[in-house]
């Protein structure tokens, strides 16, 4: 692997032009930091049972990509703060940071408030010191700020930044169900590790999972997971179980890729949807059966909720095809997070055979043949000798593909395989919708077609030609 020194200059050119579009600019950074000191100023001015205010979140911690202008603040509260009364408290002077604000629920209920065009989490915890038990999952969180403000050089700031914005560009950044990616705390242990976003690279074009990483050599726990980084300030969790197989092996190939190559398309990959023609046209060429069923977005339910009840649906989906005889090639599940699910399953060949084989018993176990040939007797094809066995065709049970999936859909929200707020929303009402009768919801929704169409070219824009 010689051609890390071949493209010092490369590297630089590329790295230092992605960092000149992703880093926040001085005003923008100075904005989000001003807003966080004046509601942490009168937070403090009011009062409470809590012994500290933290800012936290990457915008403190000066890792923030672009435009994403987001600043938790920590209310510490003392353990012995019942959290009935810590969470009311805290919602109290959430709602009086400011004017707007939303109501969201984690591990506790938290008010966002909107303060000159940034989003203020305030978020109740308690007070703990590392090493000590956590009683919820949110009193690690300014844990997690001071050990990376500890730990992470300001030259590296930026590294981390790097590191984001390539995770973000080949589609998996983020720990949410719906990418099942690396978090932006992950990003920041993976440069403070490794030292540079190159380093992480290097590193990350060899791994071979399970990867194991632990930065202060305290492990607490066996972990299952691909990849393994032991949260420093809790030894028992690792910071990169949402982390899926798929998206470590996509990180771990477009590190190799990157290394070879160096270019700006990691970053900003092109993602516009294909024209419509020629969508068809793939379409058509594949010669492959899609179908989707299009329903409503539960309103009111969070999208990590959705996006596990709807993969789980798809895998679903996918075995009960199978199951009918087709030959399922690919099965996958969208949303908006607004208004709109959408599950496709892809089925090889436009149409499969009107008749299934079945096998029956050895022509030589007399007393099964019997019974086989009774039960088959008016067969329309068959029954007939193959290989010392009884064989006969029948009919299939489910002529066509969207019957199969209607039913499949119908079946599963009476028999509740299907998670209940997904089932909720199907069970007042779904469209199942073959092939090219998909264009006119395509052309009038944007992100679907984003969707859709990398899910057709199924080649990942990163990939050079």
């Amino acid at each position: 692997m010689h051609h890390h020194i071949l493209n010092v200059v490369e590297y630089s050119r590329v790295l230092s032009e992605v960092l000149s579009r992703v880093k926040p600019t001085d005003e923008e950074q100075k904005r989000i930091l001003s807003v966080a000191e004046r509601v942490v100023s009168a937070i403090r001015r009011r009062g409470g049972r809590f012994v500290d205010v933290v800012v936290a979140g990457s915008a403190a911690r000066g890792t923030n990509l672009r435009g994403s202008s987001d600043v938790d603040v920590f209310l510490l509260y003392p353990r012995d703060v019942p959290r009935e009364e810590m969470e009311r408290e805290a919602l109290e002077i959430g709602k009086s940071v400011s004017e707007r604000y939303e109501l969201r629920y984690a591990e506790h209920p938290y008010v966002t408030a909107f303060v000159d065009g940034v989003e203020v989490d305030v978020v109740p915890a308690y007070s703990i010191q590392p090493g000590e038990p956590i009683i919820s999952a949110t009193d690690r969180t300014p844990l997690h700020q001071r050990y990376v403000s500890q730990r992470l050089a300001e030259e590296q700031k930026d590294e981390v930044r790097l590191l984001k914005a390539f995770l973000k560009g080949i589609g998996v950044y983020g720990a949410e169900i719906r990418t099942e990616g690396f978090s932006g705390y992950l990003c920041e242990l993976l440069i403070i590790h490794y030292g540079s976003f190159l380093g992480v690279l290097r590193a990350a074009s060899r791994w071979r999972p399970p990867v194991f990483i632990d930065l202060e050599g305290r492990a607490a726990a066996r972990f299952e997971d691909p990849l393994v980084v032991v949260d420093p300030v809790d030894p028992r969790r690792n910071v990169a179980a949402p982390v899926s197989l798929n998206s470590l092996a996509v990180f771990v190939a477009a590190a190799g890729e990157f290394l070879e190559s160096p270019s700006l398309r990691f970053f900003f990959p092109d993602d516009a949807p294909l024209n419509p023609q020629h969508l068809k046209d793939i379409m058509l060429q594949r010669k492959t059966t899609y179908l989707f069923v299009l329903s409503s977005y539960p309103p009111g339910v969070s999208p990590d909720i959705v996006w596990g009840e709807i993969k789980r649906f798809s895998k679903y989906i996918r075995r009960r095809m199978e199951e009918y005889g087709y030959e399922v090639m690919n099965s996958a599940a969208w949303t908006d997070e607004k208004e709109h699910v959408a599950l496709l399953v892809e089925l090889a060949g436009g149409h499969t055979a009107f008749v299934v084989k079945r096998r029956g018993p050895p022509v030589f176990d007399r007393e099964n043949s019997r019974r086989f040939l009774e039960r088959h007797r008016d067969a329309f094809f068959g029954p007939y000798v193959e290989g010392g066995r009884w064989y006969v065709d029948v009919p299939r049970a489910v002529p066509s593909p969207e019957v199969a999936v209607y039913r499949t859909v119908v079946e599963a929200v009476q028999n509740r395989s299907v998670g209940r707020h997904v089932a909720g929303e199907l069970s007042k009402g779904f469209e199942v919708v073959r092939g090219r009768a998909i264009l006119p919801f395509y052309v009038r929704n944007r992100s679907f077609a984003r969707w859709f169409s990398s899910f057709v070219v199924r080649r990942p824009p990163w990939l050079k030609r």
